[in-house]
């Protein structure tokens, strides 16, 4: 056991680092897709696109070079401008739930040895054999290798202009194409639509990094399996990250094994002689994993034996980032029970607004209100990681969250592990002097983390009858490393150990009749009272984004 996690740390090690590469997949900013011509506001010049050729014209004044790709394949014997190259690729949830007052509002052979060691980041291309060998492989060098079935992998062609450069891709290519001080252009071919993909090496997201969050490593997860190639191998239309994007993948394969809930059976991409990959989804997804992820099989054995360590399953780029096109696993890849081994899903994300204000919730809601209060957050700006406290047992650290919240009308169907662990999220953040929020009768765990955490620092605060709340509001609790009347909350009481008290009536619709969020804004500045339930979750997202 210990060597299993040992080596289990050395590998999410290994993991972290290859995230955190300069222009990994934390440092993608923006991603671009190309019309005949095109350029948008902070381009370095303006692309086009005619018979497969995209060509750049920089702008007059910008300094631009080819990035290491670009160079290889221009000074390669087979490499030079015009013809084919190789290069080493150097590239690289939402959540659901109840609202803050919801609930409230609605109502109350040796196959150890093949295990994959190397914590490769995952492309976010299509595992068709012919496209993955040569794509990008974001955070490491990408090998290109050869397939079975499809020979040597294309390669992109590059050509350097008067005023640019000028690259063609095979298809599914990803080429780091040229670079314009800290920040490096990518030009992608993803089901036969060209883009622009931009990393920054100083981006906000790479400069927040500390490591992706996991499950303690479980060797309940580990699995023997049998791997079963497919000749030929069929080909798949599978979905992506992007909403308007499908791609093709193939199948080399079934992998089987099994588990007490029965046999699994699972199709396998990638290719038997350089190694397969297994996407997947499971009963976590959404909640405290990502939409899918996916796992680095190897090279199975001779007699077709491999080890799946769901312990080393990893978050595809999509979990961090709006800008990658990563492939969804083929349709039916589910494993019927719930993984809770691997990476879980980050508090991080990049999209067009900017990096998000992660956000750890736990709650006991009722499905009418999670319903209605599903799509608020992310359009009111906060990624929330919602947790069921009495189901969701594993521990999480708030470590890269902006906070923590805890939100219920009930103690009665929380048991003793559940009530003690939110006063130990309770504790850690007030430790950690980030945002801690209690709700409704879950206002308990504040407190008394709180309190019990001031006795251990020496603190006689002399507080012998707690606040009460009238029975026909809402208490809210919260530490003073927020200013709740700056988001248009009265204050109704301060006690001695400096929590803060904010009172809400429960007779308030759900609902909203703004449609806007700039009229929620508006209503905040113009310090109307709050009208409803949907507006009480936007001033407390509010309260939340003054105080990062």
């Amino acid at each position: 056991m210990n060597q299993f996690v040992t080596e289990w740390n050395t590998w999410r090690d290994s993991r972290n680092s290859a995230l955190a590469k300069p222009f990994g997949w934390l440092s993608v900013v923006g991603l671009h897709w190309l019309d005949v011509e095109s350029t948008w506001s902070d381009a370095p010049g303006t692309f086009t696109v005619e018979d497969g050729w995209v060509t750049v014209s920089l702008d007059s004044g910008i300094n631009a070079g080819p990035a290491a790709e670009t160079f290889d394949l221009l000074s390669g014997g087979s490499a030079a401008a015009g013809g084919n190259g190789a290069g080493n690729g150097n590239g690289a949830g939402n959540g659901s739930g109840a609202g803050f007052g919801a609930g409230f509002g609605a109502g109350t052979g040796n196959a150890e040895a093949t295990r994959a060691t190397s914590p490769s980041v995952p492309s976010d291309t299509s595992t068709l054999p012919a496209v993955t060998s040569q794509a990008a492989n974001d955070g490491g060098d990408g090998d290109v290798s050869t397939d079975a079935h499809h020979g040597p992998a294309p390669r992109p062609q590059v050509r350097v202009e008067d005023h640019g450069f000028s690259a063609k891709l095979p298809a599914g290519g990803s080429l780091n194409w040229f670079t314009v001080g800290n920040v490096l252009y990518e030009l992608i071919d993803r089901g036969g639509r060209l883009g622009v993909r931009v990393r920054n090496s100083k981006s906000p997201l790479l400069g927040k990094f500390f490591e992706v969050p996991v499950f303690d490593p479980d060797p309940d997860f580990v699995f023997l399996a049998h791997f079963t190639r497919f000749d030929p191998f069929p080909t798949y239309t599978i979905e992506t990250a992007q909403e308007d994007l499908q791609l093709q993948t193939q199948a080399a394969g079934t992998v089987t094994f099994e588990t007490q809930h029965g046999e699994v059976s699972l199709l396998a991409t990638g290719c038997p002689v350089t190694g397969l990959q297994l996407d997947f989804h499971d009963g976590t997804n959404g909640s405290t994993t990502a939409a899918w992820r996916t796992i680095d099989l190897g090279v199975p054995n001779q007699d077709g034996s491999l080890v799946i360590d769901f312990n080393r399953a990893v978050n595809y780029p999509f979990a961090f980032t709006s800008f990658a096109t990563c492939p969804a696993p083929i349709e039916g890849n589910v494993v019927p029970f719930d993984v809770t081994a691997g990476e879980r899903r980050p508090p991080f994300f990049y999209s067009e607004a900017g990096i998000n204000v992660p956000f750890l919730f736990y709650v006991w809601w009722d499905d009418e209100s999670a319903e209605v209060t599903r799509p608020w957050y992310s359009r009111f700006g906060l990624d929330i990681t919602i947790l069921n406290p009495n189901h969701d047992d594993a521990r999480v650290s708030l470590v890269g969250f902006d906070g923590v919240a805890m939100s219920g009308g009930d103690l009665s169907p929380l048991g003793r592990k559940a009530r003690s662990r939110l006063i130990d999220v309770a504790t850690e953040a007030l430790t950690s002097r980030i945002p801690v929020i209690g709700i409704g009768a879950y206002s308990a765990f504040v407190i008394q983390a709180q309190r019990e955490l001031r006795s251990q620092q020496g603190y006689a605060d002399g507080i012998d009858v707690e606040y009460a709340a009238p029975e026909d509001r809402l208490l809210i609790v919260m530490n003073n490393e927020l200013e709740p009347q700056k988001a248009g909350f009265d204050i109704v009481h301060t006690d001695a150990s400096g929590l803060l008290y904010v009172e809400m009536p429960f007779d308030i619709p759900l609902e909203s009749e703004r449609t806007e969020v700039e009229d929620f804004q508006a209503s905040l500045e113009a310090d109307k009272p709050i009208s409803s339930w949907q507006e009480f979750d936007y001033r407390m997202v509010s309260l939340i984004r003054r105080h990062r």
